[in-house]
């Protein structure tokens, strides 16, 4: 039976991952694929099998990945396994995110960018580790997967769009049609506030009309020639009481609020 053999190595504490804002990194969209990465390996190692679990932090540290150490953006694990017993972790590499960085461009394909982390304290070696972020245009899925480990350097690929440069002309039109729907929902909003001053004043100007025929009935005159006289002053008086209710509206209001606010002030001043 074997022994649990934990060699768990962490660097000194941090709490930043790998700064997605740097002036080495703004130029690529890494911030949307932001989270944890994880690729295994499993090999068959008699009469045991090993799995060796690599993981990455893009832009954060590591979450939710069991033996990592804290604040680690590069992490391996290898795990030996026995059929009918639980793994056992024989091996923890941590690379802590406040390690310095170290950038390359690809100038291969469609470009993208390296961050190394180099010359990290493990045991008694020092372990190197190089994560390629591949820039595919036709990616469907960030496809993340493991090139090399040696036991002294690791290099991890990381294919996605994420990874390709962002012109200053695409953020600018990316911009530009963020403005065009945000003044399109402007003029929505108008266009039913709009409406609903029109619905009120037709209401209103129904509601009148009907009283001034109903008057007009009452009166009895159904001539022509008195029906004339009797429409243009009605609608005079009409549009004169409409002018003065709206004129009065906003003392109206201003007298409301005066009331709440005034009797709230008097009894502030009264329990003084």
């Amino acid at each position: 039976m074997l022994n649990r053999l934990l060699i768990f190595i962490t660097l000194a504490l941090a709490v930043r991952a790998l700064d997605c804002s740097s002036k080495e990194l703004q130029q690529y969209n890494l911030e949307s694929v932001k989270g944890t990465y994880s690729i295994s390996n499993i090999k068959s190692t008699p009469p045991s099998k090993t799995n060796i679990t690599w993981s990455i932090g893009i832009c954060e540290p590591i979450k939710d990945v069991a033996d990592c150490p804290q604040n680690s953006d590069v992490c391996g694990i290898t795990s030996i396994l026995i059929d009918g017993k639980s793994p056992v972790v024989s091996e923890i590499i941590g690379f802590n995110s406040n390690v310095q960085k170290e950038y390359e461009t690809i100038a291969e394909g469609d470009g993208g960018i390296i961050v190394k982390d180099k010359a990290v304290n493990w045991g008694d070696s020092l372990i190197d580790a190089e994560i390629h972020f591949i820039c595919d245009k036709n990616a469907k899925e960030n496809d993340l997967k493991l090139d090399k480990w040696d036991g002294q350097s690791v290099k991890l690929s990381f294919k996605s769009k994420a990874a390709c440069i962002t012109s200053d002309k695409d953020k600018k039109k990316n911009n530009g049609n963020n403005n065009d729907n945000n003044k399109n929902n402007d003029k929505k909003k108008d266009n039913g506030e709009l409406w609903g001053w029109f619905t009120w004043i037709f209401i209103f100007l129904v509601l009148f009309l009907s009283i001034y025929y109903c008057g007009v009935r009452a009166r009895g005159s159904s001539t022509i020639r008195e029906t004339p006289f009797y429409f243009q002053s009605a609608l005079k008086e009409v549009i004169e009481n409409f002018i003065d209710l709206l004129k009065s509206l906003p003392s109206f209001i201003r007298e409301i609020i005066e009331r709440f606010t005034g009797s709230s002030g008097r009894a502030e001043y009264s329990a003084v």
